[in-house]
């Protein structure tokens, strides 16, 4: 077992994605502490992982004295953190950017920017006294080279990167390190809604060279291994993984979408 006793942390793990790559460190022997908004969700990841090393917390990370509060209790309860997983992230809803609304693009902002950062530092500052900690956050290809529609989202996936890159070349002294996978469209989390139609997963895998969507298995791979010793070197960095299609859209998803309308 690649993590065993070790103990985890992630964001936004009750569902989703977030919930596969908690399951997949369960398996790996690993202590995983969980947190999300929504309290249905919280109560199934308890049940499901009943007599696992689990906690699961009803917490919002953009609200720090909770977050804070949530960091005490794992450390009180597991004495350590050695891995913090950024998960948690919205995006906002598909509009050309002159149409974007103020709330929309707060509430991704605050989300996705602050409640991350907020995480960052309150098990940061734990992993900075005890001088280990390993910590990744999932940012977006959008990040890198845009997508119509996108805008407050891939701003803010593309502050993720900054900010690993910052922390990074500030933090690696203490022990702690960092790295973000940026992902392209991933056969689940928040593109089920995407996935239960074939002409969008038609659409999106004829716009990658592989000629084909992401799975989940995959993304948790690819965490699985940046939390790995295997990948201890790679520090500042963020992995794209996205199946070749940085760098070749050709139709915007948005455009695509209008063409129903």
């Amino acid at each position: 077992m690649r993590f065993k006793e070790k103990v985890v942390f992630i964001t936004g793990g009750t569902k989703g994605l977030g919930k596969a790559v908690a399951k997949a460190f369960l398996e790996e022997g690993a202590y995983v502490g969980v947190n999300g908004r929504n309290k249905e969700a919280v109560l199934h990841f308890e049940e499901e992982f009943k007599g696992k090393t689990i906690l699961a917390f009803n917490t919002d990370i953009t609200n720090y004295e909770e977050m804070e509060n949530t960091a005490r209790k794992v450390i009180e309860t597991w004495g350590k953190v050695d891995i913090l997983i950024n998960n948690a992230g919205i995006v906002n809803p598909l509009v050309p950017s002159e149409k974007v609304k103020k709330e929309d693009f707060d509430r991704v902002i605050d989300t996705n920017i602050k409640g991350t950062f907020c995480a960052t530092q309150v098990f940061g500052k734990t992993m900075i006294e005890q001088k280990s900690g390993r910590i990744i956050s999932v940012a977006s290809q959008v990040a890198l080279f845009g997508e119509k529609g996108f805008l407050p989202y891939a701003i803010s996936k593309s502050a993720l990167i900054v900010m690993t890159r910052e922390l990074a070349f500030e933090w690696s002294k203490f022990g702690v390190t960092l790295c973000a996978i940026a992902p392209g469209f991933i056969k689940g989390g928040m593109n089920e809604g995407f996935i239960r139609k074939e002409i969008f997963v038609d659409y999106l895998s004829k716009r990658t060279p592989v000629n084909r969507m992401g799975n989940v298995e995959e993304f948790v791979s690819c965490i699985l291994f940046l939390a790995s010793t295997e990948a201890q070197y790679i520090n500042g960095e963020t992995i794209i993984m996205d199946g070749g299609m940085t760098g070749y859209t050709q139709e915007p998803l948005l455009d695509f979408i209008s063409k129903g309308r």
